[in-house]
C-alpha cells in the first residue's frame, strides 16, 4: 500500500470523525476517546489489519515495545498484523494530540526508522496527529518527512 492510499484512508477516517463525532469535541473529550474513533472508521477500511490502540507488545512473545533507549512505550493507534515484526506487518503507527505536540514528530520518526536497540520492529508509516487549533498531520516514512 503507498503513503498516498494510507494518507486518502486516513484523511477519510478524520472527515468520518469530524461528521459522526463532533459531540467529542463539543465536550472537550479526551485524545483518547477521540483516537479510539478514528481508530473504529481505520479498521472499516482496512478489514485485513488489526487496529489497535495503546497496543504494548512486539512479536509472539510477550515482550513490551521499546524505543532505541530500551523505555517501554504504547504508541496510541498501529495498523499492523498482531505478533508480527517484519516492517511489511507493520503499516502504520499514529501519534495522536488533540493539540499539536512536536515530541510526538520525535516518536513516530523513531517508530519509522529501521530497528535499533530492543526494539525489533518497523513501521511502514508514521502521523503525528493534533486537531487544534487547526488539524495538523506530520507524516512520516524511513524515519523522514514523507
Amino acid at each position: 500500500m503507498s503513503i498516498n492510499e494510507i494518507k486518502a484512508l486516513v484523511e477519510h477516517a478524520i472527515q468520518k470523525v469530524y461528521a459522526r463525532d463532533a459531540a467529542l469535541f463539543d465536550v472537550d473529550a479526551s485524545e483518547w476517546a477521540l483516537a479510539h474513533r478514528l481508530a473504529v472508521y481505520l479498521e472499516h477500511s482496512l478489514p485485513e489489519w488489526n487496529v489497535d490502540c495503546e497496543y504494548n507488545r512486539q512479536g509472539l512473545g510477550r515482550d513490551p515495545k521499546t524505543n532505541e533507549l530500551d523505555e517501554k512505550i504504547r504508541p496510541d493507534t498501529t495498523v499492523h498484523h498482531r505478533g508480527q515484526l517484519a516492517r511489511e506487518h507493520n503499516l502504520l503507527v499514529i501519534e495522536f494530540k488533540k493539540r499539536e505536540e512536536k515530541t510526538d514528530w520525535d516518536k513516530v520518526r523513531e517508530l519509522t526508522n529501521p530497528p535499533s536497540g530492543k526494539r525489533q520492529f518497523q513501521y511502514q508509516f508514521g502521523l503525528a496527529l493534533s486537531f487544534f487549533p487547526t488539524l495538523e498531520m506530520h507524516w512520516f516514512a524511513q524515519g523522514s518527512p514523507a
